[in-house]
């Protein structure tokens, strides 16, 4: 058995061995808990990085990306419609449920001048928002085909022309 003086002997002759690794020191490591420190600032300097750089994305994005607006109604053109027309018959999938001619079917209704059910006033406005957000209670989904917000504004326009100025179907 070793006399407590016989054992600070012993661990001043070993040093650190003694020890478990991970409560091993030495000189240039200073405190045991600089060692997990240490482990721990690559770690920490690496989620600071990702965390600034997905700032930076985001307000690159937000600095970049215009707010979608609808085109004033006097001036859309007939280049505009054809776009929306396209669309609807294309990408859209428009035509499936309301007709190639607008004429609606047994799931949809016509999208030629009605007293509208979804699109309460038949205004462009009102035509694109159901467009992008659908009509709860029916078949129409928001986004149909997967279109985008600009598409979607194409589609809505060339429904809205075709009530409203009589472009051709």
């Amino acid at each position: 058995m070793f006399a407590p003086l016989d054992y600070l002997k012993l661990r001043a002759k070993l040093g650190d061995t003694l020890r478990p690794p991970s409560r091993r020191r030495s000189v240039s490591r200073g405190h045991p808990m600089s060692a997990g420190i240490r482990r721990c600032v690559p770690a920490a300097a690496a989620l600071a990085c990702l965390l600034s750089i997905s700032a930076f994305s985001t307000l690159h994005r937000a600095s970049s990306v215009q707010p979608f607006v609808l085109p004033d109604t006097n001036a859309i053109t007939p280049e505009m419609v054809n776009a929306g027309r396209v669309i609807f018959h294309g990408q859209g999938t428009c035509f499936a449920c309301h007709g190639a001619g607008l004429e609606g079917g047994p799931i949809a209704p016509t999208l030629k001048p009605h007293a509208w059910k979804d699109a309460k006033t038949g205004s462009l406005p009102a035509i694109y928002s159901v467009i992008i957000h659908g009509a709860s209670g029916t078949a129409m989904v928001g986004h149909p085909g997967g279109i985008s917000d600009t598409d979607a504004a194409r589609v809505a326009t060339y429904i809205w022309s075709v009530g409203h100025r009589g472009a051709k179907p």
